[in-house]
């Protein structure tokens, strides 16, 4: 009994203490914030534009190759946020790819001479093109380590085909 007066009067002063300097954080104003970090009506405008709330969407997506984790990565321009991870080249545990029969199969694809090439250096994505104008369709990506060309649908984000080129072996 004699600990827990002691331990409950520290938690009250805890939540008293917190309660309070949630609450002096929160009536800082806009003039408040920017006197105290240095920052110019610019900056502000700068953050404004760039921001983007939780839930809402992105004016564009990136995509970029994940080099030697043999993925694609997804982000959003402007919150540059880290969207998806696409599995290309190298089976993915945390999400499942080259674990399920169909990507199994994918994975498949890109044997060479009969071998399993599970490891990839993702290089140069280019997007599909109808007449010289970019449709949105499907996103390709080279393998630098092995000769390969993936083809992913920018439907779902997931790779569906992966071509080798037997006349090449790499362009490392």
């Amino acid at each position: 009994m004699k600990v827990r007066k002691p331990l409950l009067a520290s938690l009250v002063a805890l939540t008293v203490g917190l309660t309070a300097g949630g609450q002096a954080w929160s009536q800082d104003t806009l003039k408040d914030v920017m006197k105290k970090r240095g920052l110019t009506e610019k900056d502000i405008l700068a953050a404004a534009k760039t921001y983007t709330p939780t839930g809402g969407r992105d004016e564009y997506l990136a995509f970029s190759s994940g080099g030697q984790s043999g993925q694609v990565l997804v982000y959003g321009i402007p919150s540059m946020r880290i969207l998806k991870y696409i599995g290309v080249f190298t089976p993915e545990p945390w999400q499942g790819y080259g674990f399920d029969d169909e990507s199994k199969a994918v994975l498949a694809q890109g044997r060479i001479e009969g071998k399993d090439i599970v490891y990839g250096d993702t290089h140069h994505p280019a997007i599909s093109e109808t007449k010289g104008d970019y449709n949105g369709k499907y996103l390709f990506i080279n393998d630098k380590a092995n000769p390969r060309i993936a083809v992913i649908d920018l439907h779902d984000f997931e790779t569906k085909q992966i071509v080798v080129n037997p006349l090449f072996r790499s362009d490392h």
